[in-house]
Protein backbone atom coordinates (compact mmCIF):
# COMPACT_ATOMS: atom_id res chain seq x y z
CA UNK A 1 0.00 0.00 0.00
CA UNK A 2 1.71 3.35 -0.96
CA UNK A 3 0.62 5.50 1.70
CA UNK A 4 2.05 10.04 0.15
CA UNK A 5 1.89 12.71 2.40
CA UNK A 6 1.68 16.24 1.41
CA UNK A 7 5.05 16.56 2.92
CA UNK A 8 6.74 15.22 0.63
CA UNK A 9 5.49 17.38 -2.27
CA UNK A 10 7.04 20.63 0.31
CA UNK A 11 10.07 18.43 0.04
CA UNK A 12 10.38 17.98 -3.40
CA UNK A 13 9.64 21.75 -3.78
CA UNK A 14 12.36 22.96 -1.52
CA UNK A 15 14.63 20.77 -3.23
CA UNK A 16 13.76 22.00 -6.48
CA UNK A 17 14.21 25.30 -5.19
CA UNK A 18 17.40 25.04 -3.24
CA UNK A 19 18.88 23.70 -6.72
CA UNK A 20 17.54 26.56 -8.70
CA UNK A 21 19.23 29.32 -6.05
CA UNK A 22 22.41 27.35 -6.44
CA UNK A 23 22.03 27.52 -10.35
CA UNK A 24 21.53 30.93 -10.54
CA UNK A 25 23.80 31.69 -8.19
CA UNK A 26 26.72 29.80 -10.25
CA UNK A 27 25.43 30.53 -13.77
CA UNK A 28 25.56 34.49 -13.48
CA UNK A 29 23.45 36.47 -14.83
CA UNK A 30 20.91 33.92 -15.16
CA UNK A 31 17.55 35.20 -13.56
CA UNK A 32 16.70 33.86 -10.59
CA UNK A 33 13.23 32.29 -10.11
CA UNK A 34 12.76 32.49 -13.88
CA UNK A 35 10.01 29.40 -13.91
CA UNK A 36 10.11 29.40 -17.81
CA UNK A 37 13.52 27.24 -17.28
CA UNK A 38 11.76 24.95 -15.76
CA UNK A 39 9.81 21.77 -18.13
CA UNK A 40 8.58 18.44 -17.24
CA UNK A 41 11.78 17.25 -19.10
CA UNK A 42 13.73 18.28 -16.08
CA UNK A 43 12.21 15.84 -14.10
CA UNK A 44 12.28 11.41 -14.57
CA UNK A 45 9.69 10.67 -17.04
CA UNK A 46 7.65 8.64 -14.72
CA UNK A 47 7.27 11.78 -12.32
CA UNK A 48 4.20 12.43 -11.75
CA UNK A 49 2.81 16.04 -12.15
CA UNK A 50 -0.58 15.84 -10.06
CA UNK A 51 -3.37 18.29 -8.74
CA UNK A 52 -5.37 18.07 -6.11
CA UNK A 53 -8.86 18.47 -4.46
CA UNK A 54 -11.16 17.41 -1.41
CA UNK A 55 -15.01 15.90 -1.51
CA UNK A 56 -16.12 18.62 0.56
CA UNK A 57 -13.24 20.79 2.20
CA UNK A 58 -11.99 23.26 -0.23
CA UNK A 59 -11.17 26.99 0.59
CA UNK A 60 -11.05 29.99 -1.88
CA UNK A 61 -10.32 33.69 -0.42
CA UNK A 62 -10.85 32.13 3.05
CA UNK A 63 -14.13 30.90 2.07
CA UNK A 64 -15.18 26.90 2.74
CA UNK A 65 -17.36 25.24 -0.51
CA UNK A 66 -18.07 21.83 -0.83
CA UNK A 67 -16.19 20.38 -4.32
CA UNK A 68 -18.72 17.32 -4.85
CA UNK A 69 -22.11 18.47 -4.02
CA UNK A 70 -24.78 16.32 -5.64
CA UNK A 71 -27.26 13.89 -3.90
CA UNK A 72 -27.68 11.09 -1.60
CA UNK A 73 -24.61 12.53 0.80
CA UNK A 74 -25.31 12.43 4.32
CA UNK A 75 -24.52 15.28 6.37
CA UNK A 76 -21.38 15.63 7.44
CA UNK A 77 -19.12 17.68 10.63
CA UNK A 78 -18.63 20.23 8.23
CA UNK A 79 -22.24 20.48 7.38
CA UNK A 80 -23.28 20.97 10.97
CA UNK A 81 -20.32 23.23 11.81
CA UNK A 82 -20.94 25.90 9.29
CA UNK A 83 -24.40 26.17 9.99
CA UNK A 84 -23.97 26.24 13.87
CA UNK A 85 -21.33 28.78 13.61
CA UNK A 86 -21.68 30.44 9.99
CA UNK A 87 -19.04 32.96 10.45
CA UNK A 88 -16.55 30.52 11.05
CA UNK A 89 -17.47 29.87 7.07
CA UNK A 90 -15.40 32.29 5.90
CA UNK A 91 -16.06 36.12 5.15
CA UNK A 92 -19.06 35.14 3.43
CA UNK A 93 -20.59 32.78 5.45
CA UNK A 94 -19.77 29.77 2.80
CA UNK A 95 -20.76 26.10 3.60
CA UNK A 96 -22.10 22.83 1.78
CA UNK A 97 -25.08 24.47 0.15
CA UNK A 98 -23.59 26.31 -2.54
CA UNK A 99 -21.11 23.93 -4.28
CA UNK A 100 -18.82 23.20 -7.22
CA UNK A 101 -21.22 20.40 -8.66
CA UNK A 102 -18.33 17.80 -9.41
CA UNK A 103 -20.55 15.29 -8.77
CA UNK A 104 -22.48 16.06 -12.04
CA UNK A 105 -19.54 17.92 -13.75
CA UNK A 106 -16.80 15.33 -13.05
CA UNK A 107 -16.01 15.03 -16.75
CA UNK A 108 -15.47 18.91 -17.47
CA UNK A 109 -12.99 18.63 -14.13
CA UNK A 110 -11.41 15.63 -16.18
CA UNK A 111 -11.34 17.30 -19.24
CA UNK A 112 -9.53 20.34 -17.35
CA UNK A 113 -6.58 18.37 -15.23
CA UNK A 114 -6.16 16.18 -18.60
CA UNK A 115 -5.78 19.99 -20.61
CA UNK A 116 -2.88 20.87 -17.72
CA UNK A 117 -0.75 17.98 -19.12
CA UNK A 118 -1.33 16.63 -15.11
CA UNK A 119 -0.35 12.76 -14.58
CA UNK A 120 -2.37 12.21 -11.27
CA UNK A 121 -5.02 13.63 -9.72
CA UNK A 122 -5.73 13.39 -5.34
CA UNK A 123 -9.19 13.72 -4.68
CA UNK A 124 -11.00 12.23 -2.03
CA UNK A 125 -14.14 10.03 -1.21
CA UNK A 126 -17.01 11.39 1.21
CA UNK A 127 -17.48 8.97 3.80
CA UNK A 128 -20.85 10.03 4.21
CA UNK A 129 -21.98 9.66 0.42
CA UNK A 130 -20.64 6.29 0.21
CA UNK A 131 -21.97 5.31 3.94
CA UNK A 132 -24.89 8.07 4.52
CA UNK A 133 -25.58 6.65 7.89
CA UNK A 134 -21.68 6.43 9.13
CA UNK A 135 -21.85 2.71 9.74
CA UNK A 136 -21.73 -0.14 6.90
CA UNK A 137 -24.06 -2.12 8.76
CA UNK A 138 -26.80 1.27 8.14
CA UNK A 139 -26.49 1.05 4.43
CA UNK A 140 -24.52 2.04 1.46
CA UNK A 141 -25.26 4.47 -0.96
CA UNK A 142 -25.29 2.64 -4.20
CA UNK A 143 -25.48 6.12 -6.54
CA UNK A 144 -22.29 7.16 -4.43
CA UNK A 145 -20.55 3.89 -5.76
CA UNK A 146 -20.93 4.83 -8.97
CA UNK A 147 -20.56 7.85 -8.91
CA UNK A 148 -17.04 7.16 -7.75
CA UNK A 149 -16.48 4.51 -10.76
CA UNK A 150 -17.47 6.85 -13.32
CA UNK A 151 -14.97 9.17 -11.75
CA UNK A 152 -12.11 6.55 -11.62
CA UNK A 153 -12.91 5.40 -15.29
CA UNK A 154 -12.68 8.47 -16.19
CA UNK A 155 -8.80 9.74 -15.30
CA UNK A 156 -7.73 6.17 -16.19
CA UNK A 157 -9.61 6.48 -19.27
CA UNK A 158 -6.85 9.88 -19.47
CA UNK A 159 -4.51 8.37 -18.21
CA UNK A 160 -4.48 10.35 -14.90
CA UNK A 161 -3.14 7.97 -12.01
CA UNK A 162 -5.89 8.21 -8.83
CA UNK A 163 -4.78 9.09 -5.59
CA UNK A 164 -7.67 8.41 -3.32
CA UNK A 165 -7.91 10.06 0.39
CA UNK A 166 -10.27 7.79 1.89
CA UNK A 167 -10.95 10.48 5.19
CA UNK A 168 -10.47 14.62 4.49
CA UNK A 169 -12.06 15.90 7.25
CA UNK A 170 -15.60 15.09 6.72
CA UNK A 171 -17.10 12.39 9.30
CA UNK A 172 -20.18 11.78 9.04
CA UNK A 173 -22.51 13.95 11.23
CA UNK A 174 -24.67 11.26 12.74
CA UNK A 175 -21.20 9.44 13.92
CA UNK A 176 -20.31 12.76 15.69
CA UNK A 177 -23.87 13.12 17.03
CA UNK A 178 -23.90 9.57 18.22
CA UNK A 179 -20.31 9.33 19.86
CA UNK A 180 -18.94 12.30 19.49
CA UNK A 181 -16.93 10.93 16.16
CA UNK A 182 -13.03 10.55 16.81
CA UNK A 183 -13.51 11.05 20.68
CA UNK A 184 -15.15 7.28 20.93
CA UNK A 185 -12.94 4.58 20.33
CA UNK A 186 -16.06 3.11 18.35
CA UNK A 187 -14.89 5.60 15.21
CA UNK A 188 -11.98 3.02 14.85
CA UNK A 189 -14.36 0.54 13.77
CA UNK A 190 -16.36 2.40 11.39
CA UNK A 191 -13.48 3.63 9.96
CA UNK A 192 -11.78 0.04 9.35
CA UNK A 193 -15.16 -1.52 7.73
CA UNK A 194 -15.54 2.17 5.92
CA UNK A 195 -11.66 1.26 4.68
CA UNK A 196 -12.28 -2.15 3.95
CA UNK A 197 -15.31 -1.43 1.26
CA UNK A 198 -13.82 1.33 -0.36
CA UNK A 199 -10.64 -1.24 -0.72
CA UNK A 200 -13.31 -3.99 -1.83
CA UNK A 201 -14.95 -2.17 -4.38
CA UNK A 202 -12.36 0.14 -5.96
CA UNK A 203 -8.85 -1.72 -5.34
CA UNK A 204 -8.88 -2.84 -9.22
CA UNK A 205 -9.16 0.94 -10.00
CA UNK A 206 -6.78 2.43 -7.05
CA UNK A 207 -3.38 1.36 -6.22
CA UNK A 208 -2.71 5.03 -4.43
CA UNK A 209 -4.79 5.01 -0.84
CA UNK A 210 -4.14 7.83 1.48
CA UNK A 211 -5.88 6.96 4.84
CA UNK A 212 -6.52 10.15 6.77
CA UNK A 213 -5.64 13.18 5.80
CA UNK A 214 -4.34 16.11 8.06
CA UNK A 215 -3.75 14.14 11.14
CA UNK A 216 -2.13 17.78 12.76
CA UNK A 217 -4.94 19.85 11.88
CA UNK A 218 -7.75 18.47 13.08
CA UNK A 219 -7.18 17.43 16.57
CA UNK A 220 -5.69 20.92 16.79
CA UNK A 221 -8.33 23.28 14.42
CA UNK A 222 -11.00 20.99 15.39
CA UNK A 223 -11.00 20.25 19.44
CA UNK A 224 -7.90 22.66 20.94
CA UNK A 225 -9.45 26.25 19.64
CA UNK A 226 -12.81 25.06 17.76
CA UNK A 227 -11.92 27.33 14.71
CA UNK A 228 -13.13 24.55 12.60
CA UNK A 229 -15.15 21.38 12.88
CA UNK A 230 -16.37 19.93 14.64
CA UNK A 231 -16.03 23.38 16.88
CA UNK A 232 -14.90 21.82 20.13
CA UNK A 233 -12.43 23.50 22.86
CA UNK A 234 -12.56 24.81 26.59
CA UNK A 235 -14.95 27.57 27.26
CA UNK A 236 -11.76 30.07 28.24
CA UNK A 237 -10.66 29.20 24.61
CA UNK A 238 -13.62 29.97 22.96
CA UNK A 239 -16.77 30.28 24.75
CA UNK A 240 -18.71 29.63 21.64
CA UNK A 241 -17.66 26.10 21.36
CA UNK A 242 -20.28 23.77 22.05
CA UNK A 243 -18.51 21.97 24.47
CA UNK A 244 -14.84 20.30 24.44
CA UNK A 245 -11.57 20.38 26.93
CA UNK A 246 -8.62 21.91 25.24
CA UNK A 247 -6.30 20.03 27.14
CA UNK A 248 -7.30 16.85 26.35
CA UNK A 249 -9.37 15.78 23.52
CA UNK A 250 -6.56 17.30 20.91
CA UNK A 251 -4.87 14.15 22.76
CA UNK A 252 -7.42 12.09 22.18
CA UNK A 253 -8.33 12.41 18.80
CA UNK A 254 -5.00 12.23 17.33
CA UNK A 255 -4.57 8.91 19.09
CA UNK A 256 -7.74 7.26 17.69
CA UNK A 257 -7.20 9.00 14.13
CA UNK A 258 -3.75 7.05 14.63
CA UNK A 259 -5.07 3.72 15.05
CA UNK A 260 -8.17 4.26 12.57
CA UNK A 261 -5.06 4.55 10.40
CA UNK A 262 -3.34 1.38 11.98
CA UNK A 263 -6.89 -0.66 11.50
CA UNK A 264 -7.37 0.34 7.92
CA UNK A 265 -3.40 -0.19 6.78
CA UNK A 266 -3.74 -3.96 8.73
CA UNK A 267 -7.31 -4.69 6.67
CA UNK A 268 -5.49 -3.54 3.48
CA UNK A 269 -1.94 -5.72 3.82
CA UNK A 270 -4.67 -8.61 4.73
CA UNK A 271 -7.12 -8.64 2.28
CA UNK A 272 -5.91 -6.70 -0.24
CA UNK A 273 -2.55 -5.96 -0.86
CA UNK A 274 -1.04 -8.24 -3.92
CA UNK A 275 2.01 -10.77 -2.88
Amino acid sequence: MKLHGLALIGFLIAVVSCKAIEECRENEPFTCGNTDQLSSKSFPKDFIFGVASAAYQACYKSTIFDVEGGRGRGLNVWDGFTHRYPEKGGSDHGNGDTTCESYTRWQKDIDIIDELNATGYRFSFAWSRIIPKGKVSRGVNKGGIEYYHKLLDGLIAKNITPFVTLYHWDLPQTLQDEYEGFLNRTVIDDFRDYADLCFKEFGGKVKNWITINQLYTVPTRGYAIGTDAPGRCSPAVDERCYGGNSSTEPYIVAHNQLLAHAAAVDVYRRKYKVR
